[in-house]
């Protein structure tokens, strides 16, 4: 039976984004494991008010997004504590600076403990010669959420193919169960008894490529009339009323539905019987699909970092090259023209996340790193 670990997660996010949803996700998993998890990252930020919310431990008292210089000797202190006091085996940073500050920690007071790096961010490693010994020298091992994040790690640094794994993020099933479709939110949002639903949902901001969602459901509705457009997220870069502005100048308002924010997303889900992934960049967890997969949704996903790698191109749903609106439109009209496949691709997609997109997966997968280093 393996040991039981003291383990610091170091999430310094100044919002709840993909990256943080990892962090505590695994988190909360490997806590039920009978390991002591810390989360330690910005005060008051939401990451860390979303784990105690969850029951999760947590250390608000640092600055590490922060720049101010005057900071950096004050967070290096209180990491340096919070690690010897609490006597922690292991340290994950999700972010490039906790990665320094705890790099500096064990080797400016000669602390043992295992370094992981969980990179997240599309953004590829910079190559030069203070990220080479960051990662390379002072870094046990690291994690990516991608495999097109492990190729770039791969391609800028001669690492040891055993010091870097992928790994994808892992869905509760208790979470995001198979649902019926929830019809009186049906009726309250004007779907017709038997029309299709064709769903996005997701932050409104370019990267998500709503405009190109818009553009197929042009395509779709020259082909087919008995479908509804749904797009759910709340404001962000992107603002609702520019998207019903430009529905509305095409003349298809009445197909489409704006929900913005919800409360729970899952009531959303269950009334899609295609569900849309039309990013043009980030996904490099791609929660969203994952979330769609776990309800037994066939999912048409862009070919952009992690969708392909869990959506699977015929299987379980279609993959179509970004800001191609005419593709995503045929891809999704195979599927609405096709009952028996829009069920087929659902059970599927249910099967994937129960069977390599689990939580006990992810935690599995996780623990057997960190015990590499141990």
């Amino acid at each position: 039976m393996k040991k039981t670990l003291n383990i610091l997660q170091l999430v310094n996010f100044r919002w709840y984004n993909a990256c943080a949803h990892y962090a505590i996700t695994l988190s909360s998993g490997l806590q039920k494991r009978g390991h002591r998890v810390i989360l330690a990252g910005d005060k008051n930020s939401p990451p860390l008010q979303t784990a105690e919310k969850m029951g999760l431990e947590v250390f608000p008292d640092l600055y590490l997004s922060h720049q101010n210089p005057g900071r950096f000797f004050y967070n290096v202190k209180r990491l340096k504590d919070v690690i010897q006091q609490e006597k922690i085996d292991l340290v994950n940073a999700h972010q490039g600076a906790g990665q320094l500050y705890a790099s500096l920690v064990r080797k400016q007071f000669k602390k043992e403990f295992v370094l992981i790096r969980t990179r997240g961010d599309q953004r590829k490693p910079k190559d030069n010669l203070f990220n080479r010994w960051l990662n390379l020298k002072w870094t046990d091992g690291i994690i990516t959420t991608a495999e097109t994040l492990r190729k770039s790690y791969l391609e800028s640094f001669c690492l040891d193919g055993d010091r870097i794994i992928n790994i994808p993020l892992g869905i509760d099933l208790t979470n995001f169960p198979l649902m019926e479709k929830d019809m009186e939110l049906s009726r309250n949002l004007g779907i017709s008894k038997g029309e299709l639903v064709v769903g996005i949902l997701g932050r409104l901001s370019p990267v998500k490529g709503h405009r190109y969602f818009i553009q197929a459901a042009v395509d779709i509705l020259k082909r087919f009339q008995n479908v509804k457009f749904l797009i759910s997220g709340e404001d962000a870069q992107v603002k609702s009323f520019r998207l019903k502005e430009w529905v509305k100048e095409m003349g298809i308002s009445d197909k489409f539905i704006f929900t913005g924010w919800v409360e729970d997303p899952r009531k959303i889900i269950s009334l899609m019987d295609v569900a849309v992934v039309s990013s043009i960049g980030s996904e490099t967890i791609a929660r969203v699909a994952l979330e769609y997969m776990a309800m037994g949704k066939p999912v048409v996903g862009t070919e952009i970092n992690a969708i392909p790698e869990v959506v699977k191109n015929g299987i379980n749903g279609f993959i179509v090259r970004p800001e191609d609106s005419r593709g995503m439109a045929d891809a999704i009209l195979q599927l609405l023209n096709n009952k028996d496949k829009r069920g087929i691709f659902g059970k599927a997609s249910g099967a994937l996340v129960k069977n390599e997109f689990s939580l006990d997966n992810f935690v599995d997968k996780t623990e057997e790193f960190y015990f590499r280093f141990l």
